[in-house]
């Protein structure tokens, strides 16, 4: 009785606790779970243990009784072991692999359900018995069974050498301009402007972006595909490699190798703000998504790798406003003001051939198999590794409804930290759906990191300068296991790119990959584009460390000696790296075809995977009002310029210069320069491209509460704009 009261007394005195002190508990709470989720769960795990005794009791003397009847029986439904691994954390019955070596056949995609919060699922090393019961990967197995041409082995990183490759001419990288070299040295954010006070620790000239159709890009020298860079294919036929390929080719199928091979080991998101606590982690759904490419094969016997932008139907047009502010603003970062100026619209006939026909500075390495190509941005002598990649972020108002993009330029960054208008909400965004493929960047460029500038349609809010060691703690958790991770998929890409090109030689073909999310294998299907022949294969792998099976997300703090994971600000520090010793990854992996897999069925997979694709190019009705007003004030600046209107009417309508897919009621450019009479233009012109895009007239909660702070903002700059302030710039007293 006594004991019966004392329990009711301290759940009242708990209740009171939790209702005074509920938020800082929960957030502290949601702090530490992550830090050390094994303790958090120790006594749940006692628990289930306990009264799942009984379970594996019966379940034991099940399959005891099996066993004499089918000997395979046992391997198929083994017992437990009580046996303790080492580093072994807790483990969830959803966590078990299959021990199928082939997957499940990909199943349509259904709309996604609401966010949940987010559980990380635990990592566990298995040893002897126990591992070999979990794995997936027989090698011996698939050795009897040739036959069904399966490609398997064993991939480490010291398996994947990647050496510099000598360039056929000297390279000229370009430098940043205006004083922001001292972000290099200065770690953290570097406002442009100071919010409150107003006062400028930069050029004040800094902070206006051009109009993103007033910057002339054919002044800029064009981009070049792999497939179609002859200095690329000089040196490919050189190095006698079998592939070759860029950055922005590679990096999306770099990333989905790394998916599998990590088993989907996510960010390191520990250290921000309680805003962010209840926010979805992992990698966001933009970075999941599957990545196609188109294999060329070359006269000289290899194979050119080209980014298959168009593999969904639609035109390459729905991210113009991002890719195309960013060679604009890469070249204001490293040019004068003068110099930039001769780029706008109505300079731009100004330019020399000599001076438009500047050819891009590149870094090359190799693999065994493969040849890449990096473009180099900017260098500094002084950093460790000279060169650097400009990044130029465009905020959330612009990423999440680029279709609105004139009123998203009233989305400003006031705020060091928050949800909403701060630069923590970038950095998280970029951590999410950005970290992997720069760090992949930056790798295959040998560069030392990332200058970022952050920014809207209308003006620059600041910059920061993010190493290549910051990018592998909060990808990886350390240097190690990027570096590894790094190299084994590369390896992996080769065996991939192997598999399809030794199935269908000598032909172009169009490839698919995707390993989907928390998933244990990825599929990949290769269809030819001459003899419309269309195969599947999956890949499986089992991942090892030191020697241990791993169950769950590959993670170097399973090995710590002390603790299941390592204490965020020993990870930041680089401390806990030095506790570990060397960390051996290594993989066993199997390339199967799928040949049970009918032809119709892999187009309806296929299929699938290109419904996903196009999701991403949804976007939702904009302020057609603001897009009129915003073209409208194009055509009154250009035609203050002989010529430069008509040429950019020509431009529009000729695809060069298409912009952005037109909205439900948005007019065109020769719709308004009729509208204004400044040019004496035909009753029937050409018109611009169609493009099929999927228009969705209601926002959700997230692009509602965008445009809103985006109003606001347009509010708090006419202010500001009334008061005609001089800029002040800072000066040290």
């Amino acid at each position: 009785m006594i004991a019966l009261v004392d329990r009711l007394l301290t759940r009242s005195m708990l209740a009171v606790w939790r209702a005074q002190h509920a938020p800082r508990a929960y957030f502290l709470y949601g702090s530490l779970c992550n830090v050390n989720h094994l303790h958090s769960k120790s006594a749940v795990h006692k628990r289930r243990v306990k009264s799942r005794k009984g379970q594996d009791t019966m379940r034991h003397r099940t399959d005891s009784k099996a066993s004499e009847k089918d000997p395979s029986a046992k391997d198929r439904h083994p017992k437990k072991s009580t046996k303790s691994s080492e580093c072994t954390n807790t483990l969830n019955s959803s966590d078990i692999e299959p021990e199928s070596t082939k997957s499940p056949s990909p199943t349509r995609h259904e709309p996604a359900s609401p966010q949940k919060p987010h559980v990380s699922r635990p990592t566990s090393l298995l040893h002897g018995d126990e591992a070999k019961r979990a794995r997936i990967v027989r090698i011996e197995q698939h050795e009897k069974e040739k036959d069904l041409r399966q490609s398997f082995g064993r991939l480490t990183a010291s398996d994947v050498q990647v050496v510099p490759v000598r360039p056929l001419r000297e390279m000229k990288v370009a430098k940043l301009s205006h004083g922001l070299d001292r972000v290099l040295f200065n770690p953290g954010i570097h406002w442009l402007r100071d919010h409150r006070t107003g006062i400028y620790n930069f050029d004040p000239h800094l902070r206006r972006v051009l109009d993103v159709d007033l910057f002339d890009y054919s002044a800029l020298p064009p981009y070049l595909t792999s497939s179609r860079d002859q200095e690329l294919l000089d040196i490919t036929k050189k190095q006698e490699k079998k592939y070759c390929g860029s950055t922005s080719s590679m990096t999306g199928l770099l990333s989905h190798c790394y998916y599998l091979l990590s088993r989907w080991k996510e960010p390191e998101l520990r250290g921000f703000s309680s805003s962010f606590q209840d926010m979805p982690t992992g990698f966001s759904e933009g970075a999941k998504l599957p990545a196609s490419i188109m294999l060329r094969y070359q006269p000289g016997g290899f194979y050119a790798i080209d980014a298959d932008k168009k593999s969904d139907g639609e035109q390459d047009n729905t991210n113009y406003v991002l890719t195309s502010l960013g060679k604009s603003l890469e070249k204001f970062l490293t040019a004068t003001p003068n110099e930039y100026a001769m780029y706008e619209r109505v300079n731009s006939w100004k330019l020399t051939k000599e001076q438009r026909n500047q050819p891009e500075a590149y870094h090359y390495a190799e693999t065994s198999k493969l040849l890449m190509r990096s473009q180099l941005d900017c260098q500094d002598p002084r950093l460790p590794n000279r060169t650097f990649d400009l990044k130029t972020r465009a905020t959330v108002s612009i990423r999440n409804d680029r279709a609105n993009y004139p009123e998203g330029s009233g989305y400003q960054i006031r705020f060091a930290m928050g949800q909403w208008e701060s630069f923590e909400r970038e950095y998280w965004d970029m951590v999410r759906a950005a970290f992997l493929k720069y760090n992949f960047q930056v790798r295959i460029g040998h560069m030392d990191g990332i200058f970022v500038a952050y920014h809207n349609t209308a003006e620059i809010f600041g910059f920061q300068y993010i190493s290549l060691e910051e990018m592998n703690l909060r990808l990886f958790g350390s240097n190690e296991m990027g570096d590894q991770a790094y190299h084994m998929s590369l390896g992996l890409l080769e065996r991939i790119l192997d598999a399809a090109t030794d199935h269908l030689p000598e032909e172009t073909l169009s490839i698919t990959l995707e390993t989907r999310s928390g998933a244990n294998s990825m599929s990949f299907i290769v269809e030819s584009t001459a003899s419309a022949k269309i195969m599947q294969f999956d890949v499986h792998v089992d991942r090892y460390l030191n020697g241990a099976f791993v169950r769950g997300p590959v993670d170097f703090t399973a090995c710590h000696k002390d603790s299941n994971e390592a204490a965020w600000e020993d990870i930041m520090q680089g401390r806990y790296a030095q506790q570990l010793g060397d960390v051996r990854w290594h993989v066993d992996y199997c390339i199967t075809p799928r040949l049970d897999f009918s032809e119709e069925k892999v187009r309806a997979n296929l299929q699938d995977i290109r419904a996903r694709q196009r999701l991403m190019r949804t976007m939702c009705i904009p302020n057609v009002d603001m897009l009129n007003e915003r073209e409208a004030h194009r055509i009154d600046v250009l035609s203050k310029k002989k010529g430069a209107l008509q040429r950019f009417l020509l431009e529009r309508e000729n695809g060069s210069a298409i912009g952005m897919p037109l909205a439900p009621g948005q007019q065109t450019t020769r719709q308004l320069i009729r509208r204004k009479g400044y040019l004496d233009l035909e009753k029937n012109g050409c018109q611009a491209p169609g493009t099929a895009i999927r228009w969705l007239r209601f926002p959700d909660a997230t692009t509602k509460r965008i445009r809103e702070l985006s109003q606001q903002g347009h509010e708090r700059a006419r202010k500001e704009t009334n008061k005609q302030a001089i800029p002040t710039v800072y000066q040290p007293l």
